[in-house]
């Protein structure tokens, strides 16, 4: 076996290690972290149509982890609609409502 396979072999190797060291060890701290976006959608008055709407071809997080103000979650909105989600007005209206009010412009803290 040649000098640079033996390399490549080691340095897997060492890599296999490190991840099996790190899950067994355990990682404390992750219990008490909190995720980066929700895997689930908010509770509230548009739910449901983003569910049925924006859920049959994207995750909950990437809708919650956007951030849009309204006229980035209107734009968002039309082009689905374009790309076959259609919804009626006042649909339309709800669903802007609810992703502006729980996925809209984060504060810093």
């Amino acid at each position: 076996m040649s000098g640079a396979k033996i390399a490549a072999l080691m340095l897997g190797l060492a890599a296999l290690a490190l991840v099996l060291m790190t899950r067994t060890s355990g990682d404390r701290g992750a219990s008490q972290r909190v995720a980066a976006a929700p895997a689930r959608l908010t509770a509230g008055a548009g739910e449901e149509l983003a569910a049925r709407h924006c859920l049959m071809c994207h995750s909950a997080m990437l809708i919650t982890q956007q951030a849009k103000d309204s006229t980035g979650w209107e734009k968002t909105i039309a082009q689905m609609e374009k790309w076959s989600a259609p919804l009626e007005p006042v649909e339309h209206q709800t669903l802007q409502s609810y992703l502006t009010r729980h996925y809209g412009p984060r504060t810093p803290r």
